[in-house]
């Protein structure tokens, strides 16, 4: 009999998150919701009186932080009780009743969009004179009203708009359950002859398995699984994303890709230059790819190949336990009060860790202000758990440090600088674990192919997927069909070109993209690449201790979102509106690419 995954029930309390940090029940959750609506409803008495004065725009922006404040904690415990398992019908519904409140703040609050950005810079300034608490709100209005004049609709309009996010947000719904909920892989025989359920977790442990047949099955398994479900994902995306053409074309804007990252303070610019710089590198990734080939001495060497360690697996096992310790002594170079924080998380029930029945897939860290951050992982016990750790743990010290220094209305740091904590730690863990094992060859070997492919996976790989979902949107944008086999095509094209002729590809087509879930969160991916190349560049430096880089960081990651994003980066040293950032990165990923062939003997 397959061994099964634990259901929710089974999981030991030590390894799931304490939500009774934000509401001690589901019973004081919807206490919480009946006073949020009574607040909510008060609030939209101010409907029309928002710029009538200084005072009452202070009051106004004051109390709308608040009940975003309030929102937060609501959003996040329904969201978090649905993604400790699906398949529990008292969360799916707390999940739904969060985002039609959610739906509903957006209709109350629209007219706040329309009020406040038909005030004049020059009457603005005033009332940044007449109330000096103002200017403590001024970031918060610029960014969120004041910039976006040209793109707001009349009341009514914005209004409909607003009732309309539930629809908005019902494909990025149904592909979580259906990825996450009703979708199986099936059963699968592992490399010690035992039949167990083949998860996402032990997707990630077997496709670094040295057994090439136990990659091949649990490759094919994968495949079938979604290449059964294509033409349902394939109209789930397509859903989404007229969605979201259709929101940025309503607000005035030319394309979807421009409305996003205006909403994030990011030139378009910034997104061709990774795109065209990453492809001026891709001949590092060819080479590695080719170096892979030669040394496992596969022809053909196919795509469930490309995670194979080169010198047999070293079995590298880490538990929960010790991978925490592994990394509070990676991470001591960032300096105590880091690691205290570190302890905090550890011992205060912010992680939920042990893959259950029905659990989202994944992992990811959500901040909570006033409360804590928390951590959504699905534990395996090897190296890309450990990794995973320190990833999420630097976006919630992010949150952590910055929550402590920064007022709620500048406390959300933008996601264009959020995955820079995290893989900072990442290089960190990196260059810790390889002076470790600096005497070890196969362990070494095994690291520094861990360090060229999470490179590989987090830059090239996500700009690949930035390139894919951009050539998806142009496609909706022309009114053509987003169809399964076009974005399988499209996507098995793209693997090749970035993969390089050593790599060879059962199909024409890949289903890939079809259980990609930030290709719902609207041109995201993008800035996992450059954040992994800035975070290549600090890391290096901080490790090194080059004088003052420690120091700006730290400075880093207290600002959150008190300025725009391109501001806080280059006070760190690096300047995203040019190409010599990814230069330097690719350096560093040519010097790796050096050193595993010098270990090799190559």
């Amino acid at each position: 009999m397959a061994k099964k995954l634990a259901t929710r029930a089974e999981v030991p309390d030590e390894l799931k998150w304490n939500l009774k940090d934000l509401y001690p029940s589901d019973d004081a959750f919807e206490k919480a919701v009946t006073a949020y609506k009574q607040q909510l409803a008060e609030f939209s008495k101010r409907e029309g009186h928002v710029t009538e004065s200084a005072q009452t725009l202070y009051e106004t922006a004051s109390e709308a932080v608040s009940l975003s404040g309030v929102l937060r904690r609501i959003y996040f415990y329904a969201n978090a009780r649905n993604d400790s398992d699906t398949t529990d019908p008292v969360g799916t519904k707390l999940a739904g009743q969060a985002q039609s409140l959610y739906a509903q703040t957006q209709t109350a609050r629209s007219f706040l969009t329309t009020e406040i950005t038909a005030l004049s810079k020059e009457k603005f300034d005033q009332y940044l004179k007449d109330e000096p608490r103002l200017k403590d709100y001024r970031r918060y209005l610029e960014l969120n009203f004041l910039r976006n004049q040209g793109h707001v609709l009349p009341l009514a309009e914005e209004k409909l708009l607003a009732q309309s996010s539930k629809v908005f947000e019902g494909a990025e719904n149904i592909f979580s359950m259906l990825n996450d909920g009703d979708m199986k892989y099936g059963d699968i025989e592992d490399e010690n002859g035992e039949t167990v359920e083949l998860t996402d977790a032990k997707v990630s442990e077997f496709m670094q398995s040295t057994n090439r047949d136990l990659r091949k099955r649990t490759s094919h398994l994968i495949k079938k699984a979604y290449d059964g479900l294509q033409h349902t994902f394939a109209t789930t995306l397509s859903t989404h994303m007229e969605g979201t053409v259709l929101k940025n074309r309503a607000h005035h804007f030319t394309t979807a890709r421009e409305g996003e990252l205006f909403d994030n303070e990011i030139p378009e610019s910034v997104y061709d230059t990774l795109v065209a710089t990453v492809h001026d590198h891709l001949q590092g990734e060819h080479d590695y790819m080719q170096l892979r080939q030669d040394v496992l001495g596969l022809k053909p060497m196919y795509n469930y190949d490309r995670s194979a360690p080169l010198l047999g697996d070293p079995k590298l096992k880490f538990t929960f336990d010790e991978s925490k310790a592994i990394v509070l002594d990676a991470l001591k170079v960032l300096g105590d009060d880091y690691l205290d924080g570190l302890r905090a998380e550890f011992s205060g029930s912010w992680i939920d860790a042990a893959e259950n029945v029905g659990k989202r897939s994944g992992g990811y860290e959500s901040e909570v202000y006033d409360v804590h951050p928390y951590i959504l992982l699905n534990w395996s016990d090897n190296y890309y758990g450990l990794t995973t750790l320190a990833h999420e743990s630097g976006h919630a010290m992010q949150s952590y440090f910055t929550d402590a220094t920064q007022p709620l209305q500048d406390a959300d740091y933008p996601i264009f600088t959020a995955e820079i904590a995290s893989t900072t730690n990442e290089n960190l863990l990196m260059d810790y674990m390889l002076d470790k094992y600096a005497d070890n060859k196969e362990v070494k070997a095994y690291l520094l192919q861990q360090s060229i492919q999470t490179f590989i996976g987090t830059v090239n790989l996500q700009t690949l997927f930035a390139e894919f979902e951009h050539q998806a949107y142009e496609k909706v944008e022309s009114d053509e069909a987003l169809t399964s086999d076009y974005l399988s095509t499209m996507y098995a094209k793209l693997g090749e070109q970035y993969n390089g002729p050593a790599v060879t590809f059962e199909d024409e087509k890949n289903t890939g993209w079809a259980g990609v879930p930030h290709f719902y969160y609207n041109y995201y991916v993008y800035q996992y690449a450059t954040s992994m190349a800035i975070s290549t560049t600090i890391a290096d430096r901080i490790y090194r201790k080059v004088p003052g880089t420690l120091n700006q960081y730290k400075t880093f990651l207290k600002a959150g979102g008190s300025q725009a994003p391109i501001e806080l980066i280059k006070q760190a040293g690096v300047d995203v509106t040019s190409r010599q950032y990814l230069d330097d990165a690719f350096a560093v990923l040519d010097k790796r690419i050096a050193e595993l062939k010098e270990v090799l003997g190559k």
